[in-house]
């Protein structure tokens, strides 16, 4: 726990209120997950996390590659088991290195013709890549992450019909006083009209975004749910918004 101290010593001067520091449970206090812990630092007052240059971005790094590494499996269809695992054992290292080699010269001479196996090992591993599911859903962005979406989306079409409207909202978070006042710029937001950071031109702008992209990521959520909540009238008391009532919506981040 300590590396996190080492890795930055300007947020953590005292060497102390460092992550997964077990002396904690000792001490009486309960553990704080890495997650939970970085969160609460990036929403501080001081503001010290959010426009530091490296935290937040390593600190993603981390919980990806934990989530990634040590919550992914493997599945296959039941009846498909017993041809899975004689296909394991057709698989060796030196076997993985030639289906790579292979993939490797075929896309250098740009050759996007079928894939054919040479040997008995790669027909197993093609027979790996048809059968056998990386499963990853709750890793975000990843493909099993899409593929449940996917369903989703699917059941829901398959429970209202086709989708009536589709929108693809993009805030304008340059340019919005707003994302000023999120990152700690001293505006006065009651006047939201009347241009309330007159004195900040669009590069001031921009470089505070820039500089706080935890800013950024909060006037994004908060535009979005003012979206589904006002607009569309999810969160009104009579669940009418602009369109009338909405029985379904699904929402997706690039």
């Amino acid at each position: 726990p300590q590396v996190y101290a080492w890795l930055w010593p300007t947020l953590f001067p005292y060497g102390v209120g460092f992550f997964e520091d077990h002396t904690r449970k000792t001490s009486g206090f309960r553990e704080v997950p890495l997650y939970l812990h970085a969160r609460n630092y990036l929403n501080l007052a001081d503001r010290r996390f959010q426009t530091h240059l490296s935290f937040m971005f390593v600190i993603h790094n981390i919980l990806l590659v934990r989530r990634s590494s040590s919550r992914t499996r493997l599945a296959v269809q039941r009846s498909w088991w017993p041809f899975a695992a004689q296909a394991m054992d057709n698989v060796d290292d030196a076997t993985l290195v030639d289906f790579r080699d292979h993939l490797i010269d075929k896309k250098n001479r740009k050759d996007a013709s079928p894939v054919k196996p040479k040997s008995k090992g790669e027909e197993a591993i093609m027979k790996l890549l048809r059968h056998v599911q990386y499963v990853d859903d709750h890793v975000d962005g990843s493909m099993g992450n899409v593929a449940m979406m996917r369903e989703q989306i699917r059941a829901i079409t398959r429970t209202a019909g086709t989708p009536s409207l589709f929108f693809t909202p993009n805030p304008a978070d340059g340019h919005n006083p707003i994302v000023s006042y999120l990152a700690g710029k001293d505006i006065n937001i009651d006047t939201l009209f009347s241009n309330p950071d007159s004195r900040f031109t669009s590069t001031d702008r921009l470089r505070t975004l820039a500089e706080n992209p935890v800013a950024g990521a909060s006037f994004f959520h908060l535009m979005v749910e003012e979206f589904i909540g006002k607009f569309l009238g999810v969160n009104r008391g009579d669940k009418h918004g602009v369109f009338g009532r909405v029985r379904f919506y699904y929402g997706v981040v690039e």
